[in-house]
C-alpha cells in the first residue's frame, strides 16, 4: 500500500475496552467528585474528562489524542482487522489484537478507539505499516515490529507464533525511510538498499531463492530494488518504484506482478510489461492486485474478481488504464480507492460491508473533500479529509476506531474516529 490489505476477517471477539493507558473507559465524563470539581484542560479544541481520579481530556471526533494535543493522522495503514496511523510523530492503532498487532499484550482485548502501542522507544515515528496481523513502524530510522510472527515477519530472528504485543527492532537496517507489511512478510528500504523478511513460499522476499523457500526471520537484501522511491506489499507479492519504473516480485497467480505472463511466481524483482511504468510516483497494492500513479494516470493490474481494477472484466496480467486525475491510491482485499488531484476520494469494487463509502454500490464518489491520505483494509477504509480522520466499512473488531460503545458489524458511511 504504502498500505496493506490482506486476508479475510476473523471472528468477532469480546472483552473490556481500554483507553490509551489501558484503563477501563467509564463512558461519559464519569469520575470522582474531587476530579470533577477540579479537572480542567487548556488543550485547544478539547474538553475535560475524568476517568476516576484521573483528569485528562477528550478530543473532538475525528482527531487523535497525541503529543499533548488533538491532531489529525498524517499517514494511515489498514490491515485485515486493524488500523494504524502516524499522529504527531506517535503511533496509534485500533481494532483486533488477537496476535498483539495493536502493540498490546495478547490477553488484552482489541480496542475500538485509537490506542498507543506499548514499548516504542522515545523518538519520532515517521511511517507505519499494518500487515494481516502484525504491524511495523519506522522510529528514528530504525524498524520496529510487533504482532504475529509465525513466519518471521517481525524480523527478530525467530518464528515464535506471537510476541505478546512486544515491539522488536529489526537488525541490519538503519536509516529506513520506507516500510510495507504484507500478509505474513515485511519489507523496508533506506536510501541505498531494500530488505524483506518473513514468509517466502511464493518469492515475496525477492531474494532470488528457489520457490518455495523457507521463511526468513531476518532482514534479507533484495537485489534489483536498490534506491526504492516507494514500497508496497500485498498478501504474497511486493512491488517497489525504482529509478527504472515499477518492479514486482512474489505471487502471480492472478497477474499481480503485472508482467503479462502466466508464471505462477517470481523470486526476483521484474518490470511490469509491456509498460515498465517509468515515472510512477505512487504505489498501492491490494490482496492480489496492484496500482500505480504515473503522472496523473492510475494504472492497475492483477485480481479483478470484485471489479477492483475498474472498467474491465477478468484478472489483468498487465497494467490497465483505470482513471485520470489521480494523485494516490489504496488497495484492499476486493476494493480500490483513489485520491484525486482535486483531493476527493473515489472507491470501487466489492462493497459487502460498506467499505466503498455508501451501501449497495460498485463505485462511490465518497462525500469527502480535501483528502490527504487514505488506506484500504480487508473490508474497511479510512481517510483524512479536512484534517479529520474517518473510517467506514466492517467494524466487528473495532477497525473503524469510531466509538467504544459502537460495535455494529458495518458502517457504510464515513464516521469520525473517536477523540478518546
Amino acid at each position: 500500500m504504502r498500505t496493506l490489505l490482506p486476508l479475510l476477517l476473523l471472528c468477532a471477539c469480546t472483552g473490556s475496552l481500554v483507553d490509551h493507558a489501558g484503563a477501563s473507559l467509564s463512558g461519559g465524563d464519569g469520575g470522582t467528585p474531587a476530579c470533577l470539581a477540579t479537572c480542567t484542560t487548556d488543550v485547544a479544541g478539547a474538553t475535560r474528562r475524568c476517568d476516576g481520579d484521573l483528569c485528562t481530556y477528550e478530543c473532538p471526533a475525528g482527531k487523535f489524542k497525541a503529543a499533548g494535543g488533538c491532531h489529525e493522522a498524517r499517514e494511515i495503514s489498514a490491515g485485515t482487522s486493524h488500523t494504524c496511523a502516524v499522529v504527531a510523530g506517535e503511533a496509534r492503532c485500533w481494532g483486533a489484537n488477537d496476535n498483539g498487532q495493536l502493540g498490546r499484550d495478547i490477553p488484552k482485548a482489541g480496542s475500538f478507539i485509537p490506542a498507543s502501542p506499548a514499548g516504542l522507544p522515545a523518538g519520532t515515528v515517521s511511517h507505519i505499516a499494518a500487515g494481516a496481523a502484525h504491524t511495523c513502524a519506522i522510529v528514528n530510522g530504525n524498524v520496529l515490529c510487533w504482532g504475529d510472527n509465525g513466519s518471521g515477519q517481525l524480523g527478530n530472528g525467530t518464528m515464535a507464533a506471537s510476541t505478546q504485543g512486544v515491539a522488536y527492532q529489526v537488525g541490519n537496517i538503519s536509516g529506513a525511510v520506507l516500510i510495507a507489511a504484507g500478509g505474513s512478510h515485511t519489507c523496508a528500504a533506506n536510501a541505498s538498499k531494500t530488505f524483506c523478511w518473513g514468509n517466502n513460499d511464493l518469492g515475496q522476499l525477492g531474494d532470488g531463492a528457489n520457490i518455495p523457500e523457507a521463511p526468513r526471520p531476518e532482514a534479507t537484501e533484495v537485489p534489483g530494488a536498490a534506491g526504492a522511491l516507494a514500497l508496497a506489499a500485498g498478501d504474497s507479492h511486493t512491488c517497489a518504484i525504482t529509478g527504472s519504473g515499477v518492479r514486482c516480485w512474489g505471487a502471480n497467480g492472478a497477474g499481480q506482478l503485472g508482467n503479462n505472463t502466466t508464471v505462477a511466481a517470481l523470486s526476483s524483482p521484474g518490470p511490469t510489461s509491456p509498460d515498465s511504468l517509468s515515472g510512477a510516483s505512487f504505489l498501492g497494492l491490494g490482496l492480489n492486485h496492484g496500482c500505480a500513479v504515473v503522472g496523473d494516470k492510475l494504472k492497475c493490474w492483477g485480481a479483478n474478481g470484485a471489479g477492483q481494477i475498474r472498467g474491465v472484466t477478468g484478472d489483468q496480467r498487465s497494467p490497465q488504464d483505470v482513471l485520470s486525475g489521480v494523485r494516490a491510491v489504496a488497495g484492499g482485499t476486493g476494493h480500490t480507492c483513489a485520491v484525486t488531484t482535486d483531493q476527493t476520494l473515489i472507491c470501487w469494487g466489492f462493497d459487502g460491508n460498506g467499505q466503498l463509502g455508501a451501501p449497495g454500490q460498485t463505485e462511490v464518489d465518497v462525500n469527502l473533500t480535501n483528502v490527504t491520505v487514505a488506506a484500504a483494509g480487508a473490508q474497511h477504509t479510512c481517510a483524512t479529509a479536512n484534517l479529520v480522520t474517518y473510517c467506514w466499512g466492517s467494524n466487528d473488531r473495532g477497525q473503524l476506531g469510531a466509538d467504544p460503545h459502537v460495535t455494529s458489524a458495518s458502517t457504510p458511511t464515513p464516521t469520525p474516529i473517536s477523540g478518546l
